[in-house]
């Protein structure tokens, strides 16, 4: 308790600090800002959380309405921008078996968790590109996205052709354009490569893909249908009417199914889901519903996933509040060894980001999760799981995007 104290205490100090900062106007990172003079707020709802405008920038290939696109020499500025995460976590854990607070599970530290570089935009009229290198926990660069995309196949973006290695995502819920730490529990985005047709029809967006479907072998699964590549499928759409919007998704693959076990027969893993992206004024609510059959490759084996996410703009342009509610419900097979022991697991979130200016926000965040559901993960680290018992994670963030 008095350690939380501690750190309750130096968040407010450090707002306290930073409220009577006197902002200077900042426009949006170097890599759009000089070539259309946009601001941060012109595409995110709270950087790096993208609006409406910011959705279909996006989709159309990183150009304004009624825009082809420039040859990559022309355009203005040197198409190249980045970003840094840096942070302060503890993190508390519970003992699975005596339920007494665990010294050794528990952690307090400074990190560099996330640095990206990064370049986007056209290359040519009706051509556009976005490359990404990404460090994560002070690792090497990898390429984290590198695509490419044929805009305008059919007029007005109503088609376009993608292929590399790209997220599949709803834009409004988004691993990566979270304005949390803690990453969500449901299985929201994944990193895929292949190809994908997307565009915009009227107030529908959609994309259909077809993608790689392979997993490493290991020692925990069998060398039984790892290699079979471009058989993985997806397709999603969106629907948008009175500024609300309704997502549906479906995702049959091998390559992102988890916890592979010696039992895997070769399925792939289903995946069915909805949401709604809710808009009330400087409030914004998206519940979400996830369902998954044949989960690591155990057949009849299902996961549910329940989500609502609010996020409340207190201050405009200035302060957003985030709330995030998880329920991950894991139905158990005989002989499976993905049953978890208890079926359910929750995770609750709470943050509140400031930016200082558009592009540079500090954070504090409160996250627990309780239960055990196979894959519940809280924080950057994929690989901590609620193991029946309680994890709570607190952490200061700087931020900013260059």
């Amino acid at each position: 308790m008095k350690r939380f104290l501690s750190i309750f205490v130096m968040v407010l100090v450090i707002a306290g600090v930073v409220m009577m900062i006197s902002p200077q106007p900042v426009t949006a990172i170097p890599l759009w800002s000089t070539e259309f003079k946009l601001s941060c707020v012109e595409c995110h709802a709270g950087f790096p959380k993208l609006n409406e405008f910011g959705m279909e920038f996006k989709q159309r290939g990183y150009r304004l309405a009624g825009q082809k696109g420039e040859l990559l020499w022309d355009r203005a500025g040197i198409p190249l921008s980045g970003a840094i995460l840096a942070r302060y976590r503890n993190r508390i854990e519970d003992d699975p078996v005596t339920r007494a607070r665990s010294k050794t599970a528990s952690q307090s530290q400074f990190q560099l968790e996330d640095a990206e570089i990064f370049s986007g935009g056209t290359a040519a009229p009706y051509f556009s590109y976005l490359l990404m290198a990404a460090s994560e926990g002070g690792d090497a660069f990898g390429v984290e996205q590198g695509h490419a995309q044929f805009d305008d196949l059919l007029p007005a973006g109503l088609l376009n052709l993608k292929g590399g290695r790209y997220w599949n995502e709803f834009f409004y819920l988004s691993t990566p354009r979270r304005l949390t730490m803690t990453r969500y529990a449901a299985p929201v985005t994944l990193r895929v490569e292949g190809v994908e047709l997307n565009g915009k029809w009227g107030p529908s967006r959609y994309a259909v893909g077809v993608t790689n479907d392979e997993r490493a072998s290991g020692t925990n699964t069998a060398a039984v249908n790892l290699n079979n590549r471009t058989q993985g499928f997806y397709g999603w759409s969106t629907v948008t009417f009175a500024e609300q919007t309704l997502g549906i998704r479906y995702i049959n693959t091998k390559a992102n199914s988890d916890n592979p076990s010696p039992v895997i027969d070769g399925r792939t893993r289903q995946q069915l889901e909805a949401n709604l992206n809710l808009n009330f004024g400087p409030v914004n609510i998206v519940p979400a519903v996830f369902y998954q059959a044949d989960i690591g490759g155990v057949g009849g084996q299902t996961r549910r996933n329940y989500l609502i996410e609010a996020t409340v703009e207190a201050i405009p342009d200035k302060l957003f509040l985030t709330g995030r509610f998880e329920l991950q419900d894991t139905a158990p097979v005989p002989g499976s060894p993905n049953n978890p022991k208890t079926p359910n697991g929750n995770l609750v979130v709470g943050s509140a980001s400031y930016y200082v200016w558009p592009n540079v926000r500090i954070m504090a965040e409160y996250a627990r999760t309780t239960g055990e559901g196979i894959g519940l993960n809280i924080g950057e680290d994929s690989l901590s799981r609620a193991l029946d018992n309680n994890v709570q994670e607190v952490f200061l963030v700087l931020h900013f995007g260059f």
